[in-house]
This record gives structure tokens, C-alpha cells and sequence, in this order.
């Protein structure tokens, strides 16, 4: 049964529901008890998807609506017009409410939610992401919407809760959705070692030659840690995911005797996962970036994964010469990081830094003290439950490509 006629009549109720003095936790008629959920024993992107909302809702106890369906651009050229912004006091954040009543038109919500988001920064420039609340209600969840979500929570980060109009006792209410409508749009987190390219970024020691000690860059250890803090928090920052190694060789084998060995996920190198889901239609998009990935094999070591390790390389050059070398796939850099070495700490950023903590706590609850934040024997052992070495390669030929020509193909 349709609730509301249109999005002008839903946005008319919500409207009524502030004029009333509410705030949107007095409407969501299942606040109280998602609020209080745990998320302990979930998979992770369920798990992420359970904390994203629940974070959302400690803005939701009290609201003041800033403007209604008003344009809040600060160019005369732009109209940007999200159906409420509002604030909430008790966090000190800012809610961007998106309605949706139709089951057409969803594409656009994402690209509305950002530039909405930015615009809002224009006035507020120093707002930090996590204090903007991203609320989408809608009657309908369409795949393509729910996919959209899905990445823009695990992937993005971004603190965003989903609410659909209900029929209750009490009236017409909001009803938060069950996560697990937006974690079931993807498999769990698992990847291949293809999807992850990188490089060791070999530490030689210009005095070595002249017969210094092998040993001699020992008493600059912590600043090897400190370059491994720093290319974690430009990875962040950049929001991409990955993390790093820092290892030194064993026995004086190696003219590097110390190696940090630097991994990113390769974006185009993932394209294969579409073709093993028969429920997937290959579009000509999709065909475009295939053809990319078949005439220009992009594997990871793009620009992104160059600026990390720049920003780490400032800590290093006072006392070493930091040569990146071996540009391969995960699978053959992880060889060199425990054969005849020593690990001696790791880093990540963006899901990987996520996973590692998740691990570290379970050691913890398990009464496994003796690991540090950057314990690479932790970190190893949970990239091996994470990542498999089945290689995907796509069949050109059954998907009408011919590697020969220099036409698009399709």
C-alpha cells in the first residue's frame, strides 16, 4: 500500500512533524531499539553498516531544521536544494535529509548527497565528513540504490542511515531499514592478490659501500615507524585502501637492508568479479573499462599509491636512499617480506586499517596481550584469511574482444 502520493506529500508530513516540535528520533519508530543493538558477531560489512547507523542516530534526539527545499548555493550559476538541512545540537553536526517516493528515479540520490555535502562546506569549511548525517527516505530499495549505499558506507566512510515511511498503530511513522538490505548487495570483504599491486621501496644505505656496517641504520628504526604513520595517514586521507610492511633483511643478503614494501587496491584489476555474477548484464560501460583493463593492464601503481609513499619518503632520505623497485601484484611481494627477514611493523589505511583493528581486538579478547598496533605477524595472518591467490582473467574472446585490433570492439 503507497503511503504517500508523492515526495511533496512526504516531505509535507515530515515537515508537520517539526513544526510539531519533534526531532526525527520521536518519528522512527524503531530508535529506541536499534540504538541499542550490538554488532559484535556480524560479518564486517554487516557490522559496518550496523555502527554507520547507529552513529547516525546520536543526531537524531534533537533537530533544528536549518531550511526546507530552499537553494543554500552560494553561486548565483547553481541550484542546490536538498529537501532539509538540519542541526543537531547535541552532536554539533548537520543532517542532510534526501526523499524518495518513487521507484524510477535513484540514481541520482548519490550524486545529490555529495554535492549537497559540499556545498554545505562552502559555508562551513572546516566541517569535518563524520559531522555531516546523510539520512535517505525512501519508499522503494532498489538494487542499483542499494549497491550505491553499500559502497558509500564501507568503502567511503560516510555516515549515512536509511529510514522508510511505515503504517502503524500510531499513524503514519519512519522505520529504520535492516542493514543487512544494504550488506547482502555485496559479498563479504575478500579479495584476490591481483586487486593488490605495490612495490618495495628498498632503503639503501649510501655508506654501505664504503664498507660501513650492515647494521648501522638501526638507531633509525623509529623513523622508519614514523614514515609508516605518515603513509597511513595520507592513505587515509586520500581515502584509498591499503597498507605497508616495514622488514629488514636477516643476514647481511640483501644491498637494502631495510624495505618497506607498500600495497594498494587496484580498482581495475577488481572489473573481473562482474563477470562471474550471471545476474550482472555487461553494459557498454562496463565494456569501455574492460577495455582498459585489456589494453592497459592498470595494476595499482598509480599516482595514489606514489603520493603515500612521497609523503613517508620526507622521513626517510636523511639517513637512507629510498629506491621503489619489484612494481608486481601481492602475491609476489609478500615472498620477499618473510623469507629470511625480519617483519618488523605494519600499517593500513582505509578498510585494511579497519580489518587489522577488528583483528588485534579479537587477540585482545582472547587474552593475547603481547601484540602491538603494528604487529605484522597479526597483520599477515589476516591478510591470509582476506586475501586468496585464485588469479580472475576475463575470456576476451567470449566477450567479443580481440586483443589484436586496435578498434574499440563493441
Amino acid at each position: 500500500m503507497k503511503i504517500f502520493e508523492n515526495e511533496s506529500a512526504m516531505q509535507r508530513w515530515i515537515s508537520e512533524q517539526f513544526a510539531k516540535g519533534k526531532s526525527l528520533a520521536d518519528f522512527v519508530t524503531n530508535f529506541d531499539d536499534f540504538e541499542h543493538s550490538l554488532s559484535n558477531n556480524q560479518s564486517f560489512s554487516l557490522r559496518k553498516v550496523i555502527d554507520t547507523f547507529r552513529f547516525c542516530l546520536s543526531s537524531f534526539d534533537n533537530n533544528e531544521v536549518i531550511v526546507e527545499n530552499r537553494d543554500i548555493s552560494l553561486s548565483d550559476q547553481d541550484i542546490l536544494k536538498p529537501d532539509f538541512l538540519v542541526y543537531a545540537p547535541t552532536t554539533q553536526s548537520v543532517i542532510i535529509i534526501e526523499l524518495k517516493n518513487l521507484k524510477g528515479p535513484t540514481r541520482e540520490v548519490g550524486t545529490e548527497i555529495g554535492a549537497y555535502a559540499a556545498e554545505v562546506k562552502t559555508h562551513l569549511p572546516f566541517l569535518a565528513d563524520g559531522d555531516v548525517i546523510n539520512v535517505v527516505i525512501a519508499s522503494h530499495w532498489p538494487t542499483l540504490l542499494r549497491h550505491y549505499l553499500f559502497n558509500d558506507i564501507v568503502w567511503m566512510d560516510r555516515k549515512l542511515i536509511c529510514l522508510q515511511p511505515i503504517n502503524t498503530q500510531a499513524g503514519i511513522q519512519l522505520e529504520i531499514i535492516s542493514p543487512s538490505l544494504i550488506a547482502d548487495t555485496s559479498p563479504e570483504i575478500k579479495f584476490n592478490a591481483q586487486e593488490l599491486g605495490g612495490y618495495h621501496l628498498c632503503l639503501y644505505d649510501e655508506m654501505l659501500y664504503g664498507g660501513a656496517d650492515y647494521f648501522r641504520m638501526e638507531d633509525n628504526e623509529n623513523q622508519m615507524r614514523c614514515a609508516l604513520a605518515v603513509m597511513a595517514a595520507k592513505g587515509n586521507s586520500l581515502k584509498t585502501h591499503g597498507f605497508a610492511f616495514l622488514w629488514r633483511h636477516a643476514f647481511e643478503v640483501g644491498l637494502a637492508p631495510y624495505v618497506i614494501t607498500m600495497v594498494n587496491l587496484s580498482s581495475f584489476q577488481a572489473l573481473p568479479r562482474l563477470l562471474k555474477n550471471s545476474k550482472i548484464a555487461l553494459n557498454e560501460i562496463t565494456k569501455r573499462l574492460l577495455r582498459i583493463l585489456m589494453d592497459h593492464d592498470p595494476n595499482g601503481h598509480g599516482h595514489l599509491l606514489d603520493s603515500i609513499c612521497d609523503e613517508g619518503i620526507r622521513f626517510l632520505e636523511g639517513f637512507s636512499k629510498p629506491v621503489p623497485e619489484d612494481y608486481t601484484d601481492w602475491n609476489t611481494l609478500k615472498t620477499r617480506i618473510f623469507e629470511n627477514t625480519d617483519a618488523l611493523a605494519f600499517v593500513g589505511w582505509g578498510i585494511f586499517e579497519e580489518l587489522f583493528f577488528d583483528r588485534l581486538h579479537q587477540e585482545y579478547e582472547n587474552g593475547e596481550f603481547d601484540h602491538s598496533h603494528i604487529d605484522p605477524l597479526v597483520a599477515i595472518s589476516m591478510l591470509n584469511e582476506i586475501i586468496g591467490s585464485e588469479i580472475l582473467y576475463p575470456n576476451w574472446e567470449m566477450l567479443g574482444f580481440n586483443q589484436e585490433d586496435d578498434n574499440e570492439g563493441f
